[in-house]
């Protein structure tokens, strides 16, 4: 059968767009988790997201399920194998400093903006309109295909763990649209880790910084007894070092932020750590404590785990890092959220183990509170060698080569799955940080290839 992929995406290019808007306009960053609140566990924002991805699905006449609002699929297809693909509908939050409203979905410079416009709300939208494309072509196929929903990637993974406990089949292939093309087969393992303490400094009311440990913090803030001019201080160390923030007297107690640049996780050198730059004031104004000596010692500007005794580097995968990425200090105890992500040849038992030992002489403690282990697949596999020659048809980049990331993808929820775009390596990506957006004209791209892939993976 002859299929212009190109021209059977280009054709619906308004309406895709029109869908994609009107799903990034839902600000569906997890509030709290509450197993009790029907059909909204993580929410009103990412029901209400769940609810417009399975109308869209009824809409263009698909099977449709919402588990509880947890998580839901669009199907087509009665056959008993099936191609699977997982998309998420919940954001990081959306932090700070956007040149445009990050839930206004507006286009400017054929780029729309929006957090969730690559992460992973147009992916998902991508991937549903291969699949409706596919099934209003009527092709026959030899699979069912079916587009997952999740909404709690960007915390826990419970969407998933629940949706596999209602409906524990496998697919016999698929692909998970939320990373970078052309393919990733391997992903690093990525933990959580909390370092917590006594927060020991008489000066020290509260400390905050950071929204999520995924993402690099991009404000850090305390309140601090005014046993000396922490404001005017502070304004000199601004000025100085040349970073973003203020300081004010709040009730008789001096307030201080700084600002940071936010990043990705997994990617912290391209972020600007505000909790780093907090503590660079501390220690030039000699506030000794035990959390202070911490960070100077352990974490300040160092996300290769150098400090902390947990450097690597693995050939194929690259470096360990960690990411500060959270500091929470009030009522005389602190806890840290690290971002821990390790390539092959970790050992990550004696990793956790090593930094237990290094925290231990500061009073503080080091727990797990969630560990994901590392996803490798064969890169010379079918389904990635499949994969890939759509790739190259429709970029015509004869050389790509799979790659692998530090980042953490729902291919590591579902067997016989790879983690397959939508970001092209060569150009900017803003996931995470203020100022997401999706190019038009590469999303579209990606919704070619995805439309392809299905059916090379269905027919």
């Amino acid at each position: 059968m002859s299929i212009n992929f190109k021209q059977e995406v280009l054709s619906r290019k308004e309406q895709i767009i029109k869908d994609l808007q009107d799903l990034i306009k839902i600000n569906s960053e997890l509030t709290t988790f509450d197993p009790n609140r029907k059909g909204a566990p993580f929410g009103e924002g990412t029901k209400e997201a769940l609810d417009l991805m399975l109308a869209f699905g009824k809409r263009d006449g698909f099977e449709t399920v919402n588990l509880d609002g947890y998580a839901g699929h669009i199907e087509y297809g009665k056959q008993k194998e099936f191609v699977g693909m997982i998309g998420h509908l919940d954001v990081v939050p959306a932090g700070n400093g956007w040149d445009y409203p990050p839930y206004g979905a507006e286009i400017h410079n054929n780029r729309m903006y929006g957090r969730g416009t690559e992460d992973d709300k147009g992916p998902t939208i991508a991937a549903y309109y291969a699949l409706k494309i596919l099934k209003e072509l009527n092709v026959p196929l030899s699979k069912r295909i079916k587009l997952i929903l999740g909404n709690d990637e960007e915390t826990a993974w419970r969407c998933v763990r629940h949706y596999f406990s209602v409906y524990p089949e496998a697919p016999v292939s698929g692909f998970i649209p939320d990373a970078d093309f052309p393919l990733i087969y391997a992903e690093k393992g990525i933990a959580r880790i909390f370092v917590e303490g006594k927060l020991d400094h008489p000066d020290f009311i509260e400390i905050h910084g950071g929204f999520r440990d995924n993402m690099v913090p991009d404000y850090a803030s305390a309140l601090l007894e005014p046993s000396r001019d922490y404001v005017g201080l502070f304004a000199d160390f601004l000025k100085q070092k040349g970073y973003e923030g203020q300081g004010a007297m709040k009730d008789g107690k001096a307030f201080i932020k700084v600002s940071g640049k936010s990043a990705h996780g997994s990617t912290p050198q391209y972020g600007e750590n505000a909790i780093d730059r907090l503590f660079e004031f501390f220690l030039e104004q000699n506030l000794t404590s035990n959390l202070v000596k911490l960070v100077d010692d352990l974490l300040i500007h160092d996300i290769k785990g150098e400090k902390l005794g947990v450097l690597y580097h693995d050939e194929e995968m690259g470096p360990l890092t960690n990411n500060f990425g959270v500091l929470i200090a009030k009522d005389g105890q602190y806890q840290i959220h690290l971002n821990l992500r390790y390539p092959n040849g970790v050992n990550f038992d004696q990793t956790v183990e090593t930094i237990k030992e290094k925290v231990l002489p500061y009073q503080a403690t080091c727990t797990v509170d969630k560990h994901q282990l590392l996803l490798y697949k064969d890169p010379n596999s079918d389904l990635v060698k499949k994969l890939m020659a759509v790739y190259v048809k429709h970029t015509g980049d004869k050389n790509a080569k799979a790659i692998t990331i530090g980042g953490g993808t729902f291919a590591r929820a579902m067997p016989n799955c790879v983690a397959f775009g939508p970001h092209f390596l060569d150009k900017p990506t803003y996931i995470h940080q203020k100022n997401e957006f999706i190019d038009i004209d590469d999303f579209l791209t990606a919704t070619i290839i995805y439309t392809e892939a299905l059916y090379e993976l269905a027919k």
